[in-house]
């Protein structure tokens, strides 16, 4: 399938990977509309971009302005979400809204709309809640721990019941952790954000021992596109990620190293963490490699571009 000339959709498309997979579009030809209400996507995500698309300022959780943008639409990629297990905890009504009921519309409006776009539905490690075993496949037990975790679930059933019963064309790549530039939040942000404060002290929360699996945000732009591209992959749930785990204290010391901070820091691990959270999370990503994907950046180059950007744009002036 080809992008040039193609009419593409991406919901939550000022975030941090919504506006990677724009660029990335764009790129390829594509003629793009970002829908998004600004809650959290960023207008300093799309600044570069925004003659080349059509912005749609809507909310995901307004039926008639979802029916609106994906008229006429090619491809759907959906990214708008509550991405936060923190918020999802205290606010658990908001996250099904804007998560479950958000995918409902894109789904309903393909359907009233009889389209034939494929929809890209970005999914999560969260729906696995803690696993049994390391590292996780697609077969693995969905048992989610948190609202987050359980809201991307409902929508993935969401997606594979719509796909059955009325024929809609949906993939859903269940994301790892999703790093690089422009991610204005999580660990990274957060301990970058601690060091500039004050960089003799690191506090860190948990107890440095959970895994986790970084994929650097071109490699999981790239397997959107991929999916999008693959009808033989439409119904079915990928992960994403580089099957290669890491603790966090292994990445906090990669992170020190990066900054020759190593042996003037000294780190605290709280050993205590937001409800929700987990232990460890590691791809199996067997099956995406089965339709071509190769992750091409490792931790420790993605790691100093991310350094460098945040030097560059986010330190005081």
């Amino acid at each position: 399938m080809d992008f040039r000339d193609a009419r593409v959709l991406v919901t939550g498309g000022a975030g941090f990977v919504g506006s990677n997979l724009t660029q990335a579009l764009l790129r390829e030809g594509a003629e793009v509309t970002v829908f998004d209400d600004f809650s959290t996507g960023s207008m300093l995500n799309v600044d570069d971009i925004v003659d080349n698309v059509t912005i749609a300022r809507a909310d995901v959780r307004d039926f008639q302005s979802v029916r609106n943008a994906i008229v006429d639409q090619d491809f759907v990629f959906h990214l708008a979400a509550n991405a936060s297990v923190p918020i999802s905890t205290q606010r658990p009504r908001y996250d099904f809204e804007v998560n479950a009921i958000g995918t409902f519309n894109i789904l309903e409006s393909l359907r009233d709309l009889d389209s034939d776009a494929p929809l890209v539905f970005t999914s999560s490690a969260a729906v696995y809640g803690e696993p049994k075993s390391i590292p996780i496949t697609e077969g693995s037990r969905l048992e989610p721990l948190s609202p987050y975790g359980a809201t991307k679930l409902a929508s993935e059933v969401l997606c594979r019941t719509f796909h059955h019963v009325y024929g809609l064309k949906s993939v859903f790549p269940r994301f790892f952790n999703v790093y690089g530039p422009s991610q204005r939040k999580y660990v990274m942000f957060d301990v970058m954000n601690k060091l500039r404060k004050e960089p003799s002290k690191l506090e860190v929360l948990g107890t440095g021992n959970e895994s986790r699996d970084f994929v650097y945000v071109s490699d999981a732009v790239d397997a959107c596109i991929l999916l999008a591209r693959t009808p033989s992959a439409f119904g079915e749930a990928y992960n994403v990620g580089t099957g290669v785990g890491i603790t966090i204290s292994e990445l906090i010391d990669l992170i020190l190293q990066t900054l020759a901070f190593q042996y003037k820091t000294e780190v605290h691990y709280t050993n205590e963490s937001w409800k929700g959270d987990l232990q460890n999370l590691v791809a199996d990503i067997t099956k995406l490699r089965m339709l071509g994907f190769k992750p091409k950046v490792a931790l420790k180059t993605g790691l100093k571009r991310f350094i460098n950007w945040y030097n560059d744009s986010c330190s005081p002036r």
